[in-house]
């Protein structure tokens, strides 16, 4: 099993959870595992649902700017082309607001409250996407 998949199936034994283990937080942790580097250190733990989560990041009023100036501060930069292993913030059709998606090259992965969801590229817009820089 390849490091991005072990990734995906660890998401799928965790619990979601605003501030630890939500959608934005695996992604962190995707990213730290590849670069060693964690985005989301300062915003660990500093939110406990969707509203404290707006307070404490301003995630749900401008999302790409919130992910892109953690990201770039931690010398992640949007793709050009998209690669396995790339992060990226993506609206589904049958979710309210945007998510955090990890790309395996054939499919997004994304952590629910339920595990992992994946959704083919065909239902899923990509908003903005980072190269992680994951050579498998």
């Amino acid at each position: 099993m390849t490091p991005l998949y072990a990734e995906l199936n660890r998401w799928m034994s965790l619990p979601f959870i605003w501030g630890e283990t939500d959608c934005i937080m695996v992604l962190c942790d995707w990213i730290n595992a590849v670069r060693g580097v964690d985005p989301a250190a300062a915003d660990r733990f500093t939110y406990t649902d969707a509203g404290t989560c707006q307070r404490a990041t301003r995630f749900f009023s401008d999302p790409v700017g919130t992910l892109d100036s953690r990201f770039q501060r931690a010398g992640i930069m949007r793709g050009n082309e998209l690669r396995p292993g790339d992060v990226a913030l993506i609206k589904l059709p049958d979710h309210p607001r945007p998510v955090g998606g990890i790309w395996t090259g054939k499919f997004w992965g994304c952590k629910g409250p339920d595990g992992t969801v994946t959704r083919h590229p065909s239902m899923a817009e990509v908003l903005a996407f980072w190269s992680v820089g994951y050579e498998a």
